[in-house]
């Protein structure tokens, strides 16, 4: 983005009123303001807007626009860091009023939500230098617990971003990440991401983060499509797998299948198999049994290994649901019927989780 000079003699005096002295740096490393500051190379690393970084003995706060300006300092002044957040709100209002745009990140949050769209999302995707056409996927990650720091300086921190990767907060609690899909193959990849993400997570902040991520999208007027499959595999792969914290909205086929069925119906067919007659029969430790058969794809030794019996054991649980159900589990046709049947009571009792 271009920026005229009477703007950047704008800037220059704004920094002059902070009590700490303040550079800001264009991305090669250029002095802006004041104009008798030094130039220097600034840190060989992608840094998320409205975030400070330190690297060494200095700090570095990016304004969100792009191509980004950078605020630079030294570490150790007394409340700089403070002095770096109101230089960034002060500058960042500055841009907005007089040059009448949205920062970068309000065009990506606003594509998103779908609330920006054709010739609008085309004029302002131009001014910030988004490209339109590239292929993107948008990963969701929600922190709860965020006592002090919110979700995007947690995130902002810690998740390692390509010069074309972008991260968005959405609220207090929820970070988009809108990911470059150049060099990436797949879904796969993406859920490697995310376990490496959730691993630093936990190392450096002693947080996790439930996870969802949407497919991988060709134009920016089709990312709000990617949000809210990231959206929605958070929210049925809460219902379906609690115990999991990265939910792919492209794995998720029959649980999205599933929780189009209506309520009366699913627990009409749940009940089918699983009522008063069968409650002996599936207790926890069958139910487990059960469970860790599918986990080991219908493998009787893979399974009686896992779960420290004897393979005969395992046999005869499995003969004793075929003379109660009829369903004789090793069998791929009848596995397919009780998998279903069994997951149509999460769909049929709980609601989704919203997420915003």
């Amino acid at each position: 983005m271009y920026i005229e000079k009477r703007y950047i003699k704008k800037f220059e005096k704004i920094l002059e009123q902070l009590s700490a002295p303040l550079r800001l740096m264009d991305v090669q490393g250029q002095c802006l303001a004041p104009e008798s500051g030094e130039n220097e190379s600034l840190p060989n690393l992608v840094m998320a807007a409205g975030i400070t970084h330190r690297v060494g003995d200095k700090l570095y706060r990016s304004l969100d626009m792009n191509p980004p300006l950078t605020l630079v300092c030294a570490a150790d002044l007394p409340g700089v860091e403070n002095i770096l957040i109101l230089a960034d709100a002060m500058l960042m209002s500055m841009l907005k009023s007089g040059l009448s745009i949205a920062s970068h990140s309000d065009v990506f949050r606003r594509a998103l939500k779908q609330e920006l769209t054709g010739a609008d999302l085309i004029t302002r995707a131009g001014e910030h230098q988004i490209p339109l056409e590239m292929e993107r996927s948008v990963m969701l990650f929600q922190i709860e617990q965020t006592d002090k720091a919110s979700a995007y300086s947690i995130l902002g921190e810690l998740v390692p971003l390509s010069d074309t990767d972008t991260l968005i907060e959405m609220n207090r609690h929820v970070v988009a990440l809108i990911k470059d899909m150049n060099g990436i193959d797949g879904p796969d990849e993406l859920f490697q991401f995310a376990q490496a993400v959730q691993e630093t997570l936990m190392e450096e902040a002693v947080q996790t983060a439930e996870i969802g991520v949407g497919e991988s999208k060709s134009s920016l007027s089709l990312l709000g499509e990617s949000y809210q499959e990231a959206r929605r595999a958070m929210e049925v792969g809460h219902i379906f797998s609690p115990e999991e914290s990265i939910h792919v909205f492209r794995y998720l086929l029959l649980e999205r299948f599933l929780m189009n069925v209506p309520r009366e119906e699913s627990m009409h067919y749940h009940q089918l198999l699983f009522n008063r007659k069968t409650a002996k029969l599936f207790n926890e430790e069958m139910l487990q049994t059960i469970e860790m058969f599918f986990r080991k794809d219908l493998n009787l030794s893979d399974t009686a290994r896992q779960l420290y019996i004897h393979r005969n054991t395992l046999v005869y649980r499995l003969d004793k649901v075929q003379r109660h159900t009829g369903l004789d589990l090793r069998k791929f046709d009848n596995a397919v019927t009780f998998k279903i049947l069994y997951e149509l009571k999460k769909c049929g009792q709980e609601k989704p989780k919203q997420i915003y």
